[in-house]
């Protein structure tokens, strides 16, 4: 065989190992759509005390997701909250803004596996309270584990007080909390 002949088949073996290699790479999550953006999505926020549960609506859930080696990550820019029941007179979720906003992230646990772990951060709410009137800014980060191919994002944990506004009291330091969004996003591993 001619040296050109060689060096042509040993430079095709090198780009067929190369593709061989990408194509056999760990594989990129999908959002579907890629990325996921929109202003209309929904979701509940539950708070526990000691005193009662209170149950938010959320709404005009403005979320932006993009994929990820092993999930999505992306941020909310906007929320609507209201509806909180008997627990809170008044629930402002106006801190989360665009350029301040609560990060989301899903990993899967491994490439194709049923489950990965939901991670809601710079999560932050000003409530006032029923019982004590105290207006009382709650902020933290919430966990919680997400199924492949779901749709919805759950995660739980405590809501930290931040900081007590006005003059009357905040009731508890820690806040059980619960989140949910629900999005028109399928996010899968």
């Amino acid at each position: 065989m001619s040296l050109v002949k060689r060096a042509t088949c040993l430079l095709g073996t090198a780009i067929a190992l190369v593709c061989a290699a990408f194509v056999s790479g760990s594989a990129v999550a999908a959002v579907s759509p890629n990325p996921y953006s929109s202003t209309t999505d929904t979701g509940r926020l539950v708070f526990r005390t000691p005193f009662g549960v209170s149950s938010c609506t959320l709404s005009g859930v403005n979320i932006v997701l993009a994929g990820t080696s092993l999930g999505a990550a992306g941020s909310v820019s906007a929320l609507t909250l209201s509806g909180c029941g008997s627990e809170f007179n008044l629930g402002n979720a106006s801190l989360v803004t665009s350029t301040v906003p609560v990060d989301v992230a899903i990993v899967g646990d491994a490439a194709g596996s049923a489950s990965g772990t939901a991670t809601v951060s710079n999560l932050r709410f000003l409530l006032t309270s029923a019982l004590t009137r105290g207006e009382c800014l709650y902020a933290g980060t919430l966990r919680g584990r997400v199924t492949n191919g779901a749709s919805t994002v759950t995660a739980t944990g405590e809501l930290n007080l931040i900081r007590t506004l006005g003059a009357n009291f905040c009731w508890s330091n820690r806040l059980a909390t619960d989140v949910s969004l629900s999005t028109g996003a399928v996010i899968s591993w």
